[in-house]
């Protein structure tokens, strides 16, 4: 076996869709994929929801921390993949011959703490799923699980 691909999943805080994103990548590639995730922004708290809707599908993330972008990750990604559109205008240029992912996911965590619906994490968790479990296919990782 190769070196194992390293994915970077970036989003604004590192609070939930890409700690998302990390958890099924490593679930489902195992040793042949390093996975990182981090916000462009401060790093905050992981989301009490996002640890929730993972252990749901028994996924035990409460012990992540969340990240601040890293360049020395950044710049040695095989993949680096933005799950927003914010994330893609703040975050850095990726480099020639990184492969540079663009994921549009709607983030769950809403501007107004009134608003907060499980359902909208859950939806998030579900599409980032099936989005890593493809990345992973065209990459040529079969899953472990």
């Amino acid at each position: 076996m190769g070196e194992p691909v390293k994915i970077y999943f970036i989003c604004i805080f590192n609070r939930a869709r890409s700690q998302i994103a990390e958890a099924f990548a490593k679930k489902y590639g195992g040793d042949r994929v390093e996975v990182s995730s981090a916000g462009v922004d401060g790093a905050r708290e992981i989301h009490p929801k996002t640890i929730e809707v993972m252990k749901e599908v028994g996924i035990d993330i409460s012990q992540n921390k969340s990240k601040t972008l890293n360049m020395k990750t950044f710049v040695g990604s095989n993949v680096i993949v933005k799950l927003c559109e914010e994330a893609h205008e703040r975050c850095p240029i990726v480099p020639f011959g990184i492969q540079n992912e663009q994921w549009d996911i709607v983030d769950p965590i809403p501007q107004i703490d009134s608003d907060l619906d499980i359902e909208s994490f859950r939806r998030a968790r579900d599409e980032i799923e099936g989005l890593v479990k493809e990345l992973l296919h065209r990459l040529g990782i079969r899953e472990t699980v």
